[in-house]
């Protein structure tokens, strides 16, 4: 348990450092890539992440939730949205019609309200990079909503869901429009590429001592820097760093 309070007990002290590198929007842009690829979008301020891991293979998620929102009879409900990128089995290319079909074990969507596409892709008739569906379910008496969204590029799926009761939705509403408005996957510029395994774990270890090292200066422009290296050695499967990245993301909530 030492070794984990001296890496962490630091990184307190950049609170209010922290708090002004994110809270001079009333949104925030978020970035999440995995291998090849990335999703971007928006989000309000009351968004936040609050766990991201990877097994630095075949897998990687992103959990956001809001503060808890009242209804009128007083209890706290809390809306969740999650991203999930996921490697093909055997490694080749899926069919977005089949992956979306597949997927579905993710959703527990019963009624469907509206089918959704999103990312119109150019000089392709009817061709979307996003497919999706808005639905409910039941959970006793109470109604759910969910927005199951999914794509695909080559070997890669990726599956986004948004729940959240149906009372406390329309205090969200606005946000999940701003989320899809710029909801975006794209290619990545410089994907990773490693001999192997043993290579990408070095390579993971040593972004993690840099970032350890650039957030004691306690310097703006290097504890930027330091999150940027976090979540790549997050994504490479280091469990540490994606505790400290999701750690330093919420500090001055």
């Amino acid at each position: 348990m030492n070794w984990r309070y001296k890496r962490f007990g630091f990184l307190f002290l950049y609170f209010f450092i922290i708090t002004n590198l994110f809270s001079e929007t009333n949104s925030n842009h978020f970035q999440t890539c995995f291998q090849s690829n990335c999703i971007s979008f928006d989000l309000p301020s009351n968004w936040y992440l609050t766990e991201r891991r990877s097994n630095g293979t075949t897998t990687k998620f992103d959990h956001f939730k809001t503060f808890p929102l009242k209804e009128e009879s007083g209890r706290e409900i809390i809306p969740a949205l999650v991203v999930l990128f996921k490697q093909s089995e055997n490694k080749l290319p899926l069919n977005p019609i089949i992956f979306h079909a597949e997927s579905r074990r993710f959703s527990m969507v019963t009624n469907i309200r509206k089918a959704v596409t999103l990312q119109k892709i150019p000089n392709v008739e009817n061709g979307f990079k996003f497919l999706g569906i808005f639905g409910s379910f039941k959970d006793k008496e109470d109604t759910i909503l969910q927005h199951y969204i999914t794509a695909t590029d080559e070997e890669f799926g990726f599956t986004i869901i948004i729940t959240c009761y149906e009372s406390a939705y329309p205090k969200i509403e606005k946000d999940i429009q701003l989320f899809l408005d710029s909801l975006s996957l794209e290619k990545r510029m410089k994907p990773w590429k490693f001999q192997s395994v043993d290579e990408q774990i070095l390579k993971s270890k040593e972004l993690e001592s840099s970032a350890l090292v650039r957030l004691k200066t306690k310097k703006a422009e290097e504890i930027g820097m330091a999150l940027e290296e976090l979540s790549d050695s997050c994504e490479l499967g280091s469990v540490t760093s994606c505790e400290m990245f999701t750690t330093l993301m919420n500090l001055g909530r």
